[in-house]
C-alpha cells in the first residue's frame, strides 16, 4: 500500500510538473501572438495614418515625383514620410523595429538601390520585416539573400532583355497576360486569363525563359508601374493586384509536372525576393475544378496571402463587388466593364516602355548604375521628361527640378 501511495504520489507530481510547464509553453506562444497581433495593428495604423488626405497634403503638396524628392537622400537616412509621423507611432515598436532592421541593413552594405520602390527605403524594409513575422535578425538575412541574387543574376539590369519577337508572339497566344489599369488604392492590375494558358508554350519556350519573364515584370511593376502609381496617388504604392480569369481551367494542369514547377519556383521568387507585393487577388469565372487545383497549389502560397484570395461572383453581384474597389473603365469588358483597351494595347504599352528604358541604358553609356537607374524611376514618373537629374558621385544627392521654360 506503501509502495502505490507512493507511486501516486510520484505521478501526481509529474502530472503537476507536466502542467506548469505547457501553462509557460502556452504563455510563451500567447506572448509571442499577443506581439504579433500588437505589431500587425501598429502597421495598420502607421499605414491608415500616411493615407491620410491631411497628411498626404502636408507632405506632397507640389511635389511632382512623392515625398522627398528635392535633396532626397536613398541611403540610410529617413524617409520625410516616416520623420513626419506622430509622435505616437514614432514610439511604436514597429518603428523601433524598422530603425533597427535599417541600421542593420547599412552595415551590410546598404539596401539595393533598384529594390527601393520609389525611393521609400523604409516601406521597402517594411515588406521584408512583415515577411519576416518581425524578426529583424531574419528579415535583415533575407534581405542579403536578396541582394546576393540580384547580384548573382544581374536583376539590376534586366529591363534591357527581351524576348525574341517570335517567342513572344507565342507567348502572347498561349499564356494570354497583362497589367490592366489600376484599382481605386492605386495597385497596378495584372489581368491573366490564367484559364485559357496552353502548356504547348514549352515547345518554344524554356522554363528558365518564362521564370525570367516572369522577373521581368516583377522589375517593371517596382521600377516603372509603382512610380507612376506613387505619384498620381501622391504616397508609396508598393503593393499590386491580381484578376486571375479561370474560366476554361481543369484538372490537366495538375498532371502538367513542368507547368507545376514552373509555377512553384515563380511563387518562391516572389515570396523570397519581392514580399508583401500582393494587396489581393481577385478570381473570376471559378469553375467546379478551382477547388481541387487550389487544394494542391494553396500549399505553395504564404498561410497570410490566403485571405488575399476574393472569389468574384458571376453576373452581376460580381460586377458590383469588383466595382466597388476597381475604377469601372479599368474592368475589362468581358466582366462587364467599361475598359477601352485590350489586352494587346497593355501589351503594347509594357513594350513601348521597355523599349525606351533601353535606350535610357544606350544614351547613358558611362554613367554609373545608380545614375541610370534613378533615371529610370524619374523617366516613369515623367515620360515626357518635363524634370532634369542632378547628381553627384559622392551619391547623397538626386533632385528632380522642373525645367524652366526660356
Amino acid at each position: 500500500m506503501k509502495r502505490l501511495a507512493a507511486t501516486k504520489l510520484r505521478l501526481a507530481l509529474l502530472a503537476l510538473v507536466g502542467w506548469r510547464v505547457f501553462l509557460g509553453a502556452r504563455g510563451k506562444v500567447s506572448g509571442k501572438t499577443r506581439a504579433k497581433k500588437q505589431l500587425t495593428r501598429e502597421t495598420n495604423e502607421v499605414m491608415a495614418e500616411i493615407i491620410t488626405e491631411d497628411f498626404l497634403k502636408e507632405n506632397f503638396e507640389g511635389s511632382p515625383g512623392g515625398a522627398g524628392d528635392t535633396a532626397r537622400t536613398e541611403t540610410a537616412a529617413a524617409s520625410p514620410l516616416m520623420a513626419s509621423l506622430s509622435a505616437r507611432s514614432k514610439k511604436s515598436k514597429l518603428h523601433t523595429l524598422v530603425n533597427a532592421l535599417r541600421d542593420q541593413v547599412e552595415e551590410d552594405g546598404g539596401f539595393p538601390i533598384c529594390a527601393i520602390v520609389n525611393g521609400d527605403l523604409e516601406r521597402s524594409l517594411l515588406r521584408f520585416l512583415i515577411a519576416a513575422e518581425f524578426d529583424v535578425s531574419t528579415a535583415r538575412e533575407n534581405i542579403r539573400q536578396m541582394k546576393a541574387w540580384r547580384e548573382e543574376n544581374d536583376i539590376d539590369n534586366l529591363l534591357r532583355w527581351i524576348l525574341p519577337e517570335d517567342k513572344l508572339k507565342i507567348l502572347r497566344r498561349c499564356m494570354p497576360s497583362s497589367y490592366h489599369g489600376n484599382d481605386k488604392e492605386g495597385h497596378p492590375i495584372h489581368l491573366e486569363r490564367t484559364g485559357r494558358f496552353q502548356w504547348e508554350i514549352l515547345r518554344h519556350c524554356s522554363a528558365e525563359e518564362l521564370v525570367k519573364i516572369h522577373i521581368l515584370a516583377q522589375e517593371y511593376q517596382s521600377r516603372v508601374l509603382f512610380p507612376r502609381a506613387s505619384a498620381a496617388k501622391r504616397y508609396t504604392v508598393d503593393k499590386m493586384a491580381n484578376i486571375l480569369d479561370l474560366q476554361g481551367l481543369n484538372l490537366g494542369v495538375l498532371s502538367n509536372l513542368h507547368a507545376l514547377n514552373i509555377f512553384k519556383q515563380v511563387q518562391r521568387i516572389d515570396q523570397k525576393y519581392y514580399p508583401e507585393m500582393l494587396s489581393v487577388t481577385y478570381i473570376v469565372n471559378a469553375g467546379w475544378a478551382f477547388r481541387a487545383v487550389w487544394n494542391v497549389l494553396k500549399v505553395v502560397f504564404p498561410a497570410r496571402d490566403h485571405g488575399k484570395m476574393k472569389l468574384v461572383p458571376r453576373g452581376e453581384k460580381g460586377l458590383r463587388m469588383l466595382k466597388e474597389v476597381i475604377p469601372e473603365e479599368h474592368i475589362p469588358k468581358f466582366l462587364g466593364g467599361k475598359s477601352k483597351y485590350e489586352m494587346s494595347d497593355y501589351q503594347q504599352k509594357m513594350m513601348d516602355d521597355l523599349k525606351e528604358i533601353r535606350t535610357l541604358f544606350s544614351h547613358n553609356v558611362g554613367r554609373t548604375d545608380t545614375y541610370i537607374q534613378r533615371s529610370i524611376r524619374v523617366w516613369s514618373v515623367d515620360p515626357e521628361r518635363k524634370l532634369q537629374l542632378e547628381y553627384t558621385e559622392s551619391e547623397t544627392v538626386m533632385e528632380q527640378k522642373a525645367i524652366m521654360d526660356s
